[in-house]
């Protein structure tokens, strides 16, 4: 991908736009500093048919776009399957998939998607983008193509069900062993289906979970070839919504960032904070975005779908103000993105969202929202792409353990986004106190000084020898909640906490209660939740105890490292009521105190992130409060620097420090 920042709008083309009409937005949007537009649909169905068709509206889209002097992203699948590779014409009946019941899934009432195990299925979207690459592939102003917009997948059918079995085959590799962690009695893998049994073993389901997820980058790769083999020149990219370890991935979607990214060359995401029950609270926006930056590995991402006003005429909760859209944006570009589509350029002329979303209004008429786009167009073209400064901490987010945990808490009354909102907690709470955490896999771990482990029920061979390698070289493990009661398999551990690690933990689980869970800890109060660990020590060190005298917070050093063991929850109860959780953030502030160097201080309420390029730091300081925030930020560490701030409510303040040279 060129090396500037792309910055636009989705522009759906309708039946009722002439070539004029269409000529008009392409240079209006470029008038708006936009240097990219994405174009949806990619296949014109309904144009009069000649050797072009269905594609010479594109071509003509194309030559309009290269005229004005904007990049086009064609989008091959948006979600509107008729309008793109399964036209009415060619479908059948047999192509969509199906419930558990053998109905036929419609998917949602306002879009669908179809049976992707389906071999006719798969021949026809291979044939369509094949088909459209062929005729666009050409153009100077095509930059990229979108081959997947925000994935999704679930069917019942036989092609899917054979599909599971040889997952499961590669998986366990024999029958007998797959009896052994489900509890049950077959005999072959040909005789497995959709199982939804889960009292005597939670992995039926998990491993379905699993394996759903897994499918999505198998159909990315699939298509990925076939559109490389017509052009192997043009990047090609791949969405989903929001991030998979936040507390609002769309887990039963199902949603793999992190498989995405395997099987594309960029990966984008949708963002609507603003929902008709209210909008996302400003650490949850910043959890969002650094979630779907761990996914990018370090690469950047595309906000592919940026929120830019109500959702329908009908919902006008959902009204999106220059101000709210200006911080939302911002806060991607501290973030890693580097990219910024807005949806859409203009309100739909149609259907469920009628008169919904749009920079310009029903009559192309610029809003305050292109105003505000405008005006940051000047800011991303002068900066370019920027990444976030890597933090000392990270968060370790882990799927088997979110499959399990998900499927092990999923009876009646229980909690089974309980994982993705105590990683949310933890996040948060940092986020108080401007140490803003890294999100990260097992396999990045050795990036960081310290790693926070939340709910980490799930410890395997793998991640054991993972985390004890990462401790023995010098790192700290802080674990809170559920810890390594089972491995991969969801077998309980005959030594816990821990599990295979309990040997470097320090102590031994005797048993559960409700009681209090309050603690001190470098004399702040810290209030527990979720029930507490019953341990007795065993080579470990007490550094902090309940109100009863029994212990709470528990250190082993290790080699060169150690790792401190909390024997209740502190960040789950904060990530749902900041207030009775408080005490969350000052335990936070505590750890980071002592572990970290560069840190950013100020008595001012602001969100303070630091991002970069090759020769800037990059100051992003949030006000969210309706209050001007006066005074001083000091960033220390290897910036080392104090700052004069004055920041408008509601408002962002940008702050440029050279990086020396030496």
């Amino acid at each position: 991908m060129n090396s500037k920042f792309n910055y636009g709008a989705v522009f759906k083309i309708t039946r009722e736009d002439s070539l004029s009409d269409i000529e008009q937005n392409l240079l209006q949007m470029k008038q708006s500093g936009f240097n990219t537009v994405v174009v949806w649909p990619a296949y014109f169905w309904w144009e009069e048919k000649n050797p072009d068709y269905p594609f010479a509206t594109g071509k003509k889209v194309l030559e309009l776009a290269e005229k004005v002097g904007i990049k086009v992203v064609m989008e091959l699948a948006g979600q509107l399957t008729a309008m793109e590779y399964a036209p009415d014409f060619l479908m059948k009946e047999e192509y969509y998939a199906v419930d558990e019941n053998g109905h036929i899934d419609w998917g949602q009432s306002s879009f669908g998607f179809l049976n992707y195990y389906h071999p006719e299925v798969k021949e026809l979207v291979v044939s369509h983008f094949r088909g459209a690459v062929k005729a666009y592939k050409d153009s100077p102003a095509l930059l990229a193509y979108d081959i997947f917009n925000e994935t999704m997948f679930h069917s019942f059918d036989d092609y899917t069900k054979k599909a599971f079995q040889n997952w499961l085959k590669a998986k366990y590799q024999s029958i007998e062993t797959l009896n052994a962690v489900w509890e049950r009695t077959y005999k072959n893998f040909e005789q497995i289906s959709f199982e939804k049994w889960k009292w005597m073993s939670v992995m039926p389901i998990a491993d379905y979970n699993a394996f759903r997820r897994e499918s999505i980058a198998v159909f990315l790769k699939d298509w990925y070839k076939a559109v490389k083999e017509v052009d192997s020149k043009h990047p090609i990219m791949a969405d989903n919504v929001y991030a998979q370890s936040s507390p609002l991935g769309l887990y039963f979607r199902p949603q793999d960032d992190y498989g995405m990214k395997s099987a594309v060359d960029e990966i984008g995401m949708s963002f609507y904070p603003k929902q008709k029950n209210g909008t996302f609270e400003p650490a949850l926006r910043h959890n969002i975005f650094d979630g779907f930056y761990s996914a990018a590995k370090g690469d950047g991402f595309w906000v592919a779908e940026m929120q830019t006003h109500n959702q329908s005429i009908f919902a006008p909760t959902t009204c999106v103000n220059s101000k709210e859209l200006k911080q939302w944006c911002l806060e991607g570009y501290s973030a890693g993105a580097k990219s910024l589509i807005y949806w859409m350029w203009r309100p739909f002329n149609k259907g469920l969202q009628t008169l919904g979303r749009g920079l310009v209004n029903y009559k192309n008429e610029p809003t305050e929202r292109l105003e505000v786009a405008t005006e940051l167009s000047k800011i991303f073209g002068e900066i370019g792409i920027i990444k976030p400064l890597k933090s000392e901490i990270a968060i370790l987010y882990d799927p088997i353990t979110e499959d399990i945990v998900r499927t092990i808490s999923g009876a009646p009354d229980m909690e089974q986004n309980l994982y993705n909102l105590s990683l949310f907690g933890a996040y948060k709470a940092f986020l108080k106190n401007n140490q803003r955490p890294d999100i990260t896999t097992i396999e990045n771990i050795f990036d960081y000084k310290a790693v926070i482990l939340s709910h980490q029920a799930v410890i395997g061979q793998d991640t054991a020898k993972k985390l004890e390698t990462y401790i023995e070289n010098g790192g700290i493990i802080i674990a809170d909640g559920s810890f390594g009661i089972t491995n991969e398999f969801s077998l309980a551990s005959s030594t816990l906490p821990g599990g295979v690690l309990n040997s470097i933990v320090g102590e031994e689980l005797f048993d559960f209660d409700n009681k209090s869970a309050d603690f001190n800890y470098n004399g702040v109060t810290v209030k527990g939740d979720f029930g507490r660990n019953i341990c007795k020590i065993t080579d470990g060190e007490v550094i902090a105890e309940f109100t009863d005298g029994l212990p709470a917070i528990v250190q082993k050093n290790f080699s060169k490292g150690k790792i401190i063991t909390v024997n209740t929850s502190v960040w789950y109860g904060y990530s749902n009521d900041s207030e009775e959780f408080k005490s969350a953030e000052a335990f936070a502030k505590a750890l980071t105190d002592e572990i970290c160097v560069n840190k950013i201080s100020t008595n001012l309420d602001l969100t303070v992130r630091i991002a970069q390029n090759n020769e800037n730091y990059y100051i992003f300081a949030f006000n969210y409060s309706n209050n001007i925030m006066s005074g001083e930020i000091t960033v220390e560490g290897e910036i080392n620097k104090t700052l004069n701030v004055s920041v408008e409510p509601s408002g962002t303040q940008i702050m440029t420090i050279k990086k020396a040279v030496y």
